[in-house]
């Protein structure tokens, strides 16, 4: 069903704005009948069971209902993927840049299990594009005391990835903590909206900031929504990378530069030790997916410092618990993030773990863990936002080493990605950057930024000369920024980046961006 509203002023048009259609339609979907209710199976080993239910609805209408979900939780039998996701495929794609608010109701059954947090568990939510992707918008603990019908709003950025081609909405619960429950869970939904952007004013022009190249390799937690999401490169090859055996110490050390601020504390930075042979470059997630995993867990605290951990697990597909249990075997800090992190294996089974400070702390691994590490094995190294506020962050990979086995690598990722070692498993790949040779900045601006491009000023601060640049890299869109690398422009010392047209303009060092419609 869809309640229409008024349209947005011409004035946006008239003023030569490029936008979407938007501001045409609310779009509400009610579940009046069984035709509308199309929730479906997305994934999660517990077992959903979907119908509509013409006796409930959220605005007590008694001609329409709601969409009944019927999941059957059992942690003992899913283990880590007691989990359900559910999606509802919209009638027709929508572009959703022109909404403000994604809001729905939600109600669950009180005999429903719960956490002894007080909630049904913790429900998560999103929408997707039509390329089968998924943008997550947060998530929420609908609490035991809410009642009847509880309502979620969360804002949309028009600025996403993909926004612009939405096809579905989307649910889920994971209940595969050492909180996870087991019993039926009996929610219904109703009233899944997007409101239309009813009063939008002109956008600004885009801002610009810019930052010196340094290099090395960039990992970015691009992925709009996703604070789980990981962006790794990993070896092509499978052979050769393994400790076991050898009879000789093995290290593997990962170098670390320009690491995210306290502000953005609990940035995570890995390495992974995959056991497998020729794993797909789909599979992201390995340390959740794959049965034996050597995780490095290195992250930054809201004080500044850095740590590390060593964890690991094995025969255990689909879940991380053990990682974060009997898995954990050690852990050490540094004065900062930044620096060479490394995990020695001094033969099969005894292990020392170095920070940039000069911190170690030794242990042992299992023998029969170890044995499950014999080649073949694969080096991942990535990042993982781990919280909402820290998507949009990076951290430079300046060196990664690997000795002491029959395939070393020693990589200063000095321009392009390496083809030959290295491959991309990410949640976006457009995330993983390089810097070529000869480029020396970084300059980041924000959207929408129709109309707008690079010029540069080839004389003095008072000319009035601009000229086009060229040999700009690929943009790469980052939650809503723009992100490009450029090449320094040789024999002018003296050069600007601001705004015409603009009052308000931001001289810097370099470049500037210009409307030049």
């Amino acid at each position: 069903m869809k309640i229409l509203n008024r349209l947005l002023a011409a004035s946006l048009l008239a003023a030569g704005v490029s936008l979407p259609a938007i501001g045409a339609d609310t779009i509400v979907y009610k579940f009046n009948d069984a035709s509308e209710s199309t929730f479906s199976r997305w994934w999660g080993g517990a077992i959903q069971t979907y119908e509509h239910d013409a006796a409930v609805d959220a605005d007590s209408d008694a001609n329409s209902g709601s969409q009944k979900l019927i999941v059957n939780f059992d942690l003992t039998a899913y283990g880590g993927d007691n989990q359900f996701a559910s999606q509802y495929n919209f009638p027709s794609t929508v572009d959703g840049r022109g909404y403000t608010n994604l809001t729905f109701d939600i109600r669950f059954d009180p005999t429903s299990p719960s956490r002894p947090a007080g909630d049904y568990g913790w429900l998560e939510f999103g929408l997707g594009p039509s390329d089968f992707s998924q943008i997550a918008l947060g998530g929420v603990g609908v609490p035991t005391s809410a009642g009847n019908w509880y309502r979620v709003s969360v804002p949309l950025d028009p600025t996403t990835p993909k926004m612009d081609s939405i096809a579905r909405f989307w649910i889920k619960i994971w209940s595969g903590a050492a909180d996870g429950f087991t019993g039926t869970s009996t929610i219904w939904v109703d009233n899944v909206t997007l409101n239309a952007n009813q009063d939008v004013a002109p956008p600004p022009p885009p801002t610009i900031g810019m930052e010196k190249a340094a290099p090395g390799l960039r990992l970015v937690a691009s992925a709009p929504g996703a604070q789980y999401a990981r962006q790794n490169v990993y070896t092509v090859a499978s052979t050769g990378y393994s400790w076991v055996g050898t009879g000789t110490p093995v290290t593997y050390s990962v170098t670390l530069a320009n690491y995210p601020g306290s502000a953005n504390s609990g940035f995570q930075t890995h390495l992974f030790l995959v056991s497998g042979s020729s794993l797909p470059t789909w599979l992201n997630s390995p340390d959740w997916n794959e049965p034996n995993v050597i995780f490095l867990d290195i992250g930054n605290g809201a004080d500044g410092t850095g740590y590390a951990s060593f964890r690991y697990k094995t025969n255990l597909p689909n879940g991380n618990a053990m990682t974060y249990a009997e898995g954990t075997l050690g852990s050490v800090t540094s004065p900062s993030p930044n620096g060479t992190w490394s995990v020695t294996f001094n033969n099969d089974t005894d292990i020392t773990l170095t920070a940039p400070g000069g911190a170690t702390a030794s242990f042992s691994l299992p023998a029969e863990a170890a044995a499950k590490f014999a080649d073949p094995l694969h080096v991942y190294v990535g990042c993982q936002p781990n919280q909402m506020a820290n998507i949009g962050q990076s951290v430079i990979v300046s060196r990664l080493q690997v000795s002491g086995v029959a395939t070393p690598i020693d990589d200063q990722f000095a321009g392009s990605l390496d083809t030959a070692t290295w491959q991309i498993a990410a949640g976006d790949p457009a995330g993983i950057l390089t810097v070529p040779v000869g480029y020396k900045y970084w300059v980041n601006w924000t959207l929408p930024d129709d109309g707008f491009n690079f010029e540069y000023a080839p004389g003095n601060l008072t000319d009035d000369i601009w000229l086009p640049v060229t040999g700009l890299t690929s943009p790469v869109q980052i939650g809503g920024r723009n992100g490009r690398s450029y090449r320094t422009l040789v024999n002018h010392s003296r050069v600007r980046a601001s705004f015409t047209g603009c009052r308000n303009l931001r001289p810097l060092h370099s470049n500037r961006i210009r409307r030049t419609r």
